[in-house]
């Protein structure tokens, strides 16, 4: 049997309006954030671009940082699609990581809403790393089995440098992420990973490659 010729169960009329009174919340908190901040917006603010009601925004969500993640954590998708495609053919993993941490700290630097989640964010570690990618824990994992970086106790290794990573971008916040300070953190990542200096140095310097276009 093929389950992929299976028919899958047609969407409720109910669950349909649901979906789509989520969707008007996320577009219009995203609109309303990206033009005036996050503080300045209010949750009746959402709900009147919205065109919903009270009641309804609280069915989806508690505050207004719950509305926030899921907006940050669709782009942080779409970076990371774009480093996959941009990635995919290089066969060097120190490589991969070095383009991969520089540019998806170039996108938050340039990304006012996704860098004032990780500034302000008190949420777990899981969910800034949800709203954050993972593709740099596939990166790593890929290099450790390759023998090409340094075998670490996976639980210690992913929150470490992601705590490293958004403390930098919060230490940072008021005066942003310049090229310099991109370089050294790919450059640090790498010797965390265990590349010798002067190669992680080449390679946190290298001439960027252009993103794919969305």
């Amino acid at each position: 049997m093929d389950f992929l010729e299976i028919e899958q169960p047609p969407i409720s009329r109910v669950e349909r309006k649901r979906m789509r009174a989520r969707a008007r919340i996320l577009e219009a908190a995203e609109e309303l954030m990206r033009a005036k901040g996050f503080d300045p917006v209010k949750i009746q603010d959402i709900t009147d671009v919205a065109d919903i009601g009270h009641g309804t925004f609280y069915t989806h969500f508690k505050t207004k940082m719950d509305v926030l993640v899921p907006i940050v954590r669709t782009k942080a998708r779409r970076v990371t699609e774009r480093l996959d495609d941009l990635t995919r053919d290089m066969t060097d993993p120190a490589d991969v990581v070095s383009v991969s941490v520089r540019h998806m700290l170039t996108e938050i630097s340039k990304d006012p809403l996704w860098s004032w989640f990780l500034y302000k964010s008190d949420l777990p570690m899981d969910q800034i790393r949800e709203a954050s990618g993972d593709s740099a824990k596939r990166d790593i994992q890929n290099g450790i089995e390759a023998g090409r970086f340094i075998g670490h106790d996976e639980e210690t290794l992913e929150p470490f440098l992601l705590g490293a990573l958004v403390g930098v971008i919060r230490d940072k916040f008021e005066t942003g992420l310049d090229q310099s300070i991109i370089e050294n953190c790919a450059y640090i990542l790498l010797l965390i990973l265990g590349i010798e200096k002067e190669e992680a140095r080449k390679l946190s310097c290298a001439r960027l490659p252009p993103l794919p276009p969305e």
